[in-house]
């Protein structure tokens, strides 16, 4: 029945973006990181972020801007600090686990920092044109931000062009008298997670996800992941990209201790396509991302996908440096230096966008499994889901306050109409006991 679940939601967040991804907010639109503009300013200027026609391209979302105005290539690192990070860590020694729709090893941007792993799809479509689309895509974008560091590839989902695409996206019921294939492909992400975990990787990345409202909690997943943490594996997933859509959970954001990254646009605002909830953490750059493409050379994406493998090199820049912090440690390195982390947390942006530089800088002042920071009146984390703060692992599907939000504007709206109504049924009683009882009907 999960597998079923599974199958119908869809794993990887690009795939389902069919309609064009709108980059500036819509109007009268508050967006929480418009706070940390101007420290973004001095990073990277004269970025304009504008509209741009998307095509969706075999599972990575390709954007075709306006040359004119498009964000320059590489502006994600600029925006990141990631050049004055480099003085600091280059990510040496550290492996980052991109588990995915498999990696090109044999691509100008990987080669010789990148290995394949296991297919825990159990094919063998290395050769096929369309393999690896997204998952060489996302490598690319871990090993520009931390280029001493070594990519484990790990297949465990399936590009667009797959021609088992449709049948793993739709679930259980097209698989038919496959039944050994749908057991494979439902449990292949959680095995993955422990794969690379036994494997002694330092950082999981997971550019993928199921978007769901509640259907999509599978404990099985949240124990790999669980288990990831207990070896010391930091984990990045991304929040997902339906925020412009039905801004559903998304899975594996929001377990407990997963470092849940939104996208921003240059501007350092929340990119109308990412997902809005307690469980984001912090954004990276997700729009016109400069990465590898299987066709040949680079190309510009979006997504939460891409901003989670940005997240995930800055990560393997800290691990680098400091081998000893906790998963959780640098997850709140990475809160408390974001742009905009002393205005609180915000289900729009988290607590902003990540500093790659400041965030190494402050895990100098830290001691290898101490309390960490100093937490805000809130709490780091608190927003995080069942177990990050405490709380027991299988307490089930957490609450999530967005949805409290907008179920309080329908339930007093609500409320309203029921007090209008009553309002016009006792006036309506009041009149007709005035006129008298009715006139009979002829007869």
């Amino acid at each position: 029945m999960a597998a079923g679940r599974r199958g119908r939601d869809a794993r990887l967040f690009e795939h389902v973006r069919h309609s064009a991804a709108r980059v500036r907010p819509r109007a009268g639109q508050h967006d929480h990181g418009a706070g940390s503009v101007s420290k973004l300013s001095s990073r990277v200027c004269q970025l304009v972020a504008v509209p741009a026609v998307l095509a969706a391209t075999a599972g990575v979302v390709a954007v075709a801007p306006s040359p004119a105005l498009a964000a320059p290539n590489g502006w994600e690192l600029a925006v990141l600090s990631v050049s004055a990070a480099h003085k600091i860590s280059k990510g040496e020694g550290v492996t980052v686990a991109v588990i995915d729709t498999g990696i090109r090893t044999d691509h100008k941007a990987l080669r010789g920092r990148a290995t394949e792993g296991i297919d825990f799809l159990a094919e063998t479509d290395q050769k096929e044109s369309w393999y690896g689309r997204h998952g060489t895509s996302m490598a690319s974008s871990v090993l520009d931000v931390a280029p001493a560091a070594k990519v484990l590839g790990f297949r465990a989902i399936r590009d667009r062009e797959d021609p088992d695409y449709k049948t793993w996206l739709e679930g259980i019921e097209y698989y038919g008298e496959n039944p050994e294939q749908e057991a494979r492909e439902g449990v292949a992400v959680e095995r993955a997670i422990r794969a690379a975990a036994d494997q002694g990787v330092q950082v999981i990345s997971l550019s993928l996800g199921s978007e769901t409202s509640l259907g999509a909690y599978v404990h099985r997943e949240a124990e790999a992941i669980a288990y990831a943490l207990s070896k010391g594996v930091v984990v990045v997933a991304g929040a997902g990209n339906a925020g412009d859509e039905l801004n559903e959970l998304s899975y594996p954001a929001a377990y407990p201790g997963v470092i849940a990254v939104g996208a921003a646009t240059p501007r350092g605002t929340r990119a109308e396509f990412s997902q809005v909830h307690n469980y984001v953490d912090v954004v990276t750059p997700g729009v016109e991302i400069y990465s590898a493409n299987i066709d040949g050379g680079r190309k510009k994406v979006q997504g939460t996908s891409s901003a989670t493998a940005l997240a995930a090199g800055v990560a393997a820049l800290i691990v680098a440096k400091y081998p000893d912090l906790s998963p959780r440690q640098v997850e709140q390195l990475l809160e408390q230096t974001a742009s905009t982390y002393r205005k609180g947390h915000n289900p729009q942006t988290g607590y902003g966008v990540v500093d790659a530089e400041a965030a190494l800088k402050a895990a100098a002042r830290l001691k290898p499994g101490s309390a960490a920071l100093p937490v805000g009146k809130e709490g780091v984390g608190g927003h995080f889901g069942p177990g990050d703060d405490g709380t027991p692992l299988r307490i089930g599907q957490p609450w999530d306050t967005s949805y409290l939000v907008v179920g309080g504007i329908g339930g007093g709206l609500g409320l309203l109409g029921l007090a209008l109504g009553l309002i016009l049924f006792l006036a309506g009683r009041r009149a007709a006991a005035r006129s008298g009882p009715p006139v009979p009907a002829p007869r």
